[in-house]
């Protein structure tokens, strides 16, 4: 090859490497780099790559570190890492020598170093950090301090957020902003700080101060202060307290202090004194408030500290409570007792002509004893009252309250309880009497002879009423909420009152736990929304032997995020009704998402479905089930229903239509299996238990054997 042709190539690789790598890179102190007399601020050496070396002496996580050559103006510089290529033996006081490209970051003086272009960073060893530069805040914000370590002292925080972690400190001298690009702090307003420490940095079009960590902010601690105000949460109207403010001066001189002590922004002290160095001493002052209401306290050492705290005035406990017991006084005696007198009156007296004609009352004779246990408690309480409220009224009416409030709240709740009962007892006394009517009209038959009946039978013999044998019969439904569900009693209301008001049914709560045959054998209907509790196996062998000696249970469960199907399985899947870990899915026939969907096929041939037609539709949100042996479903999604399980699985594919109701016969009880707890609830502005209440309702009247 000739020397013409090697000379060209030569020139084609020398023209194909970084500038830098082709010539010679200047080595220029950080002041050579910076220093600048043009109005941008703008480096001599924009665009130019060079070789300097200086001390970190801080570093912004993986992006760069600022270093520094000296001290004074000029003497700083930030080095950017575009490839985040940092060293990791790099730390402050690390003394590292940079190859970097000189560049103008929107106002910034930067080295931007980029190992692709031949550009390093390298740790020589460790040197001492020089000391900050003390400056004015004023005289901070230029262009000669950036990326120098500098320190502001006895300032102000002015402005506590500025936006984006920013905030402002003044000395006097003019503002300068802090910045939470390597440590973020959270002053307040008004806040006097020592010092505060960092380098000098700029963006957005200002200078900000950087500090690097909590060693960088030094609070500012008056040499005086108040240790401590001591002022009650609360005091009472009309009587004194005491407010203490405990005072020591941290300082090496006697001071000489004027204390302040405010109530509403109102002086109500004002004393000078001293105060010898080491000393503490304590200001108090007795107070009596006149009204009511939440009071400011401030207490201040003029020049030295400010303390607030809050005092709430109320009325005195013995006020209070003698407002309390004249109001339960006047509610209860001259309202709520007399209404119930009369209340239990006819309860008393309709029970009384039922166990006269020898009525038993055996599915309600808990309730029964329970009405009459609380009437005695009652009389025990108010008489306790009555004989307290002489004695007590005045120094301790705390006392005679106790007894009336007892009184009067036992005397609330039986009033409910005869209130739910009364139309059970008063269907039965109808029953009675039409029976009564009946065997008056009767001819009875003694020997050979006829005798017409008495037209006027109040009350039947021993003999008739034996022979009529009539008892107190009322379905009794629990609703079980012992087991954390989520749709519980208080999420059933609308259930709850169309069981009472519609079919006359009395329901009651369970919350205990756990279940056992001695609870249950007082009901004929048990309804179990979804548990977040487990039903033991011991709870479900429980419910499984009270069914089959003829309970009805209505059991529901819920989509796969929520449903307990293990503890639901162990009470149904023996029966042949098994709960799924899924959820149905319907794309075209819902409420508004494919996850509520409404169900619409129905098993006409069972009594449940008594109530519903083939226009009727049910909101829906739960599982599916699988039913075998001697279950049935009742109710299924549409051929355009299917389920997917918690990974979102296809595991009921379209036109199955997913079973997600099904009923079954064990022994003498029965059981219903519903896929939804949701449906059972007041969800949705009630339209959950309002489209789905002719099914339920169905269900419970085939449950109790009514249908």
């Amino acid at each position: 090859m000739n020397k013409k042709a090697l000379l060209l190539i030569a020139i084609l690789f020398l023209s194909m490497l970084p500038a830098t790598a082709a010539g010679s890179v200047p080595y220029l102190s950080i002041h050579d780099i910076q220093y600048t007399t043009d109005p941008s601020g703008d480096s001599p050496y924009k665009g130019k790559t060079v070789i300097t070396r200086g001390v970190v002496t801080a570093v912004y996580g993986t992006k760069g570190f600022f270093i520094q050559d000296g001290t004074g103006p000029w003497s700083g510089v930030y080095v950017y890492l575009a490839d985040y290529s940092m060293p990791a033996n790099l730390t402050i006081g690390s003394y590292v020598e940079v190859k970097g490209y000189v560049k103008e970051f929107y106002g910034l003086t930067e080295l931007s170093v980029d190992k692709d272009y031949g550009n390093y960073v390298s740790v020589i060893g460790t040197a001492p950090l020089p000391d900050p530069v003390t400056l004015p805040t004023g005289n901070v914000s230029q262009e000669q301090w950036e990326g120098v370590l500098v320190k502001v002292e006895n300032i102000i925080v002015t402005d506590e957020n500025l936006g984006y972690g920013e905030w402002e400190v003044d000395d006097g001298s003019g503002p300068l902003r802090v910045d939470d690009l390597i440590y973020r702090y959270y002053p307040s307003r008004g806040q006097k700080l020592e010092y505060v420490v960092g380098v000098v940095y700029y963006s957005f079009g200002n200078f900000k101060l950087e500090p690097r960590s909590a060693d960088d902010i030094k609070e500012y601690i008056p040499s005086v202060r108040i240790t401590s105000l001591t002022v009650p949460d609360v005091a009472y109207r009309g009587t004194p307290v005491s407010i203490e403010m405990y005072i020591k001066n941290e300082g090496v001189f006697a001071e000489n202090i004027t204390v302040l002590l405010s109530i509403e922004d109102v002086v109500v002290l004002n004393k000078t004194l001293e105060i010898k160095a080491g000393e503490a001493k304590t200001v108090q002052y007795q107070w009596t408030p006149q009204a009511l209401g939440s009071y400011e306290i401030k207490a201040e050492i003029l020049g030295y500290d400010t303390k607030y705290s809050v005092v709430d005035v109320v009325e005195h406990p013995r006020i209070v409570t003698n407002y309390l017991l004249k109001f339960y006084d006047f509610r209860y005696t001259w309202d709520l007792k007399p209404a119930f007198e009369k209340q239990y009156n006819q309860y008393s007296s309709i029970l009384s002509e039922l166990q006269g004609y020898g009525v038993g009352f055996g599915s309600i004779e808990d309730k029964i004893m329970e009405i009459n246990e609380n009437v005695k408690l009652i009389e025990e309480y108010y008489s306790k009252y009555l004989e307290l409220k002489p004695r007590y009224l005045t120094q301790y009416p705390v006392v005679p309250l106790r007894y009336l409030r007892r009184a009067y709240f036992l005397t609330r709740e039986t009033e409910e309880k005869i209130k739910e009962i009364l139309p059970v007892l008063n269907a039965t006394l109808q029953e009675v009497r039409e029976l009564i009517a009946q065997q008056a009209n009767q001819t009875t038959t003694l020997g050979n002879q006829t005798v017409p009946g008495p037209s006027n039978t109040t009350q039947p013999s021993n003999q008739t009423m034996n022979q009529t044998q009539i008892e107190v019969k009322v379905v009794r439904v629990l609703v079980d909420a012992s087991h954390e569900q989520y749709y519980n009693d208080k999420r059933l209301t609308g259930l709850i009152n169309r069981i009472k008001e519609e079919l006359g049914w009395l329901v009651d709560v369970n919350y205990q736990k756990p279940l056992t045959s001695e609870i249950l054998s007082k009901y004929d209907i048990l309804i179990m929304t979804n548990p977040e509790a487990d039903i033991t196996e011991e709870e479900a062998q429980t419910i499984k032997n009270w069914v089959r000696e003829g309970g009805g249970l209505l059991i529901t469960g819920d989509w796969y995020r929520y449903v307990y199907y293990k503890s639901l399985n162990r009470v149904t899947e023996e029966f042949g009704i098994k709960f799924n870990n899924d959820e149905l899915m319907d794309e075209e026939r819902n409420t508004g998402r494919p996850y509520y969907p409404v169900v619409g096929e129905f098993n006409f041939g069972h009594p449940v479905t008594k109530f519903l037609n083939e226009t009727s539709q049910l909101y829906y949100n739960g599982d599916t089930l699988d039913v075998s042996r001697n279950a049935v479903w009742v109710i299924r999604g549409y051929s355009s229903a299917y389920a997917v399980d918690n990974s979102g699985k296809v595991v009921k594919e379209k036109g199955s239509k997913p079973i997600v109701a099904a009923a079954v016969e064990v022994g003498s009880g029965r059981i219903v299996a519903y896929g939804s707890s949701r449906a059972l609830s007041d969800e949705y502005y009630g339209r959950y238990i309002t489209t789905n209440w002719p099914f339920i309702k169905g269900v419970l009247l085939w449950l109790a054997g009514e249908i």
